[in-house]
């Protein structure tokens, strides 16, 4: 299943992924109730968490693991 990702370095991306987070590069993202349209397909969408990105010190948050 692919999602689309909101936010961050990886924002208007389809990839692959599911559940409660996915992670892109080395940011994470957590999905949302919202569906967005890519590729003709309507998509779930994750939003960017900016403090767990490896800028910010990736894993050193709650829940960024």
């Amino acid at each position: 299943m692919n999602v689309l990702l909101r936010g961050g370095p990886g924002d208007g991306q389809a990839v692959p992924g599911g559940g409660e987070t996915v992670v892109w590069q080395a940011c994470l993202y957590e999905i949302t109730p919202e569906f967005g349209r890519r590729h003709g397909r309507d998509l779930r969408v994750y939003r960017h968490r900016p403090d767990c990105c490896e800028p910010y010190g990736r894993g050193a948050e709650d829940r960024c693991e």
